[in-house]
């Protein structure tokens, strides 16, 4: 195997032009440290346990409250209309509701 897991191909036209253009990206089988990824990305993991742990998804083997408020913050960045600091608040309070077993 040559490392590559799979291209992405996409067309796409200018509003003003008549003719597409393609662009492609090759996506290769390498494994990344969570430390490596942008901070848009390491938020939106964090957002996904979120939603696992709220679901109860039997796919969330050992996610936890504390591991993704920790990320969030870490990971919160630029954030000009306030809506990464809510979702670190809502994930804060799902925490300690789910700890009173409220």
């Amino acid at each position: 195997m040559n490392g590559e897991l799979a291209t992405v191909k996409f067309r796409y036209k200018d509003p003003k032009s008549e003719v597409s253009k393609l662009q492609q990206v090759v996506v290769s089988d390498k494994a990344v440290g969570i430390d490596a990824a942008s901070e848009d990305f390491r938020f939106a993991t964090a957002v996904a346990e979120f939603g696992m742990l709220i679901r109860n998804s039997e796919f969330k083997q050992q996610a936890s409250f504390a591991g993704l408020i920790a990320r969030a913050k870490a990971a919160k960045g630029k954030d000009d209309e306030g809506y990464r600091a809510e979702f670190i608040r809502m994930a804060e309070n799902s925490k300690s509701l789910m700890d009173t077993g409220g």
